[in-house]
């Protein structure tokens, strides 16, 4: 912004020079503030857009100083309306979808709008488990503020009996205080809508597998199939960070070497206690014979009962294989195969 200079205002709040651009762009009207602003290179009107969030009302003194010489031609302009959406809407005029995209990018353009309306498609994986650590209150509050159609996508996420409780909620979702409101808007837009598109697509997608790798089987499946019954390539992906101990058998020969190479002989047992023949034969082939000896006996009087410290056994089970697969040492199965 170089090239404009501006006199100084005496107004209560002085304005910066981007901020007296902008109006004077606005004063001009729908047809010369768009031909001027084509002159502007690409930097000078992302400067424009940041800067336009912070304006204020314009009053006549401050836009008689502003434009000095030329105060008889906007003496009309009494209360001139400079907010984010005039400037957006002078700034679409003035270039085409693919300029502005081009030029500014989705964030800036959006600055403006109200957080509830920035969620899209495909950012239910950020949102939904960035919520679930909050009480189904908030939870509910939250997708209440949201669209329709996208609060629907996060409720079904959501594990089963926590969808019902917030369900419950969502019936009697009672108003609150505009200053609360505030701080929930503004933690939203600092955890989730500040990061670019793709980062934040990762990292939600992330969260989501982190959580479903936590529980059981049958729940990660059905929240699987609500995501693929709306964005099956996001499907994909996510299963990819998805794994089981039931997916053990999927894994590669030599990845269960090393896998249980890493294990407690007692560790392994818990964790096969209550599993089909299928899983224990899967782990007992990738035991040493001492090894397998010693756990066949332990399992001999196995009642097929599962119990909380054999579900400890196999998170700590799975999370060793997602940390190995971090360092590179074994090798998760594909998406498309199929687990054992």
């Amino acid at each position: 912004m170089s090239n404009f200079a501006f006199p100084a205002m005496a107004s209560a709040a002085p304005r910066s020079g981007r901020e007296r651009v902008a109006i004077l762009l606005l004063a001009l009207g729908d047809k010369l503030g768009p031909q001027l602003l084509q002159r502007f290179d690409s930097a000078e009107v992302k400067a424009i857009m940041e800067t336009a969030t912070s304006i204020s009302r314009v009053e006549k003194q401050d836009l008689d100083l502003l434009v000095d010489d030329f105060a008889a031609q906007f003496a009309k302009a009494l209360g001139l309306g400079t907010d984010f959406e005039a400037v957006k809407s002078l700034v679409e005029r003035a270039f085409s979808p693919g300029e502005l995209s081009k030029m500014l990018g989705n964030q800036i353009m959006q600055a403006g709008e109200p957080v509830w309306k920035k969620f899209e498609a495909g950012m239910e994986n950020a949102l939904v488990p960035y919520l679930l650590d909050e009480h189904p209150q908030t939870i509910a509050f939250v997708l209440s503020r949201l669209d329709s159609e996208f609060a629907a996508r996060c409720l079904s996420i959501l594990p089963g009996d926590f969808r019902v409780t917030v369900a419950r909620r969502l019936l009697k979702v009672q108003p609150v205080r505009e200053e609360v409101e505030s701080i929930v808007e503004a933690a939203l837009e600092r955890d989730l809508l500040s990061k670019a598109d793709a980062a934040l697509e990762a990292e939600g997608r992330g969260r989501l597998a982190a959580m479903l790798n936590k529980i059981e089987r049958d729940m990660s499946g059905e929240i699987l199939a609500g995501v693929a019954a709306w964005k099956p390539d996001e499907a994909v992906k996510l299963k990819r960070l998805i794994f089981s101990f039931e997916d053990i058998g999927a894994l590669s020969q030599e990845s269960r070497l090393s896998l249980f190479d890493k294990l407690q002989p007692d560790q392994i047992v818990l964790a096969l206690k209550g599993m089909d023949a299928a899983i224990k034969e899967v782990a007992l082939s990738s035991l040493g014979a001492r090894a397998r000896r010693m756990v066949e006996a332990e399992l001999a009087s196995d009642k097929g009962v599962r119990n909380k410290e054999g579900d400890a056994a196999r998170s700590a089970i799975v999370a060793k294989v997602l940390e190995m697969a971090q360092r590179g040492e074994v090798e998760l199965p594909k998406s498309d195969e199929p687990s054992g």
